[in-house]
């Protein structure tokens, strides 16, 4: 993607996905930095490899993606917990950079390629920051 407006002429097509799978709010964000970070050519666009989505189209590579990053927002989600007051766990708020980590492991594992899940989290974040204190969107 070389810059903003090629992100603005997908916007469409991504809101769509996104919408499907109920991605929103900071997920959608995190959705728009995924395609940054991953920058994949037509039909790879969100690096969707999977057999059903591989070689598409960009509202298929993002629906799937959008669908990822919610199922794994849930599995986040329930994941985590913090001790407050009497020990009793009670369920942390479900944001920020814990849940890129999280959705890294899954989307680019470590255990598949290393470094590239280094700089996913670290594209990703970027990303997600730039468009959540920016109003690029």
């Amino acid at each position: 993607m070389k810059n903003w407006y090629d992100l603005e002429r997908e916007l469409p097509a991504i809101r769509r996905a996104a919408e499907r799978n109920n991605c929103r709010g900071d997920d959608f964000l995190i959705l728009l930095a995924i395609r940054k970070a991953e920058n994949g050519r037509a039909g790879r666009e969100f690096g969707i490899m999977h057999p059903a989505a591989i070689d598409t189209d960009l509202e298929t590579q993002a629906a799937w993606a959008a669908a990822t990053i919610v199922k794994n927002r849930q599995r986040w989600s329930q994941e985590v917990f913090i001790a407050i007051g009497e020990g009793k766990p009670v369920r942390a708020a479900a944001s920020g950079p814990g849940f890129i980590e999280f959705l890294a492991d899954r989307y680019c594992p470590s255990s598949i390629d290393p470094v590239g899940n280094i700089n996913w989290k670290e594209n990703v974040r970027y990303w997600f920051w730039k468009f959540k204190n920016n109003d690029i969107i």
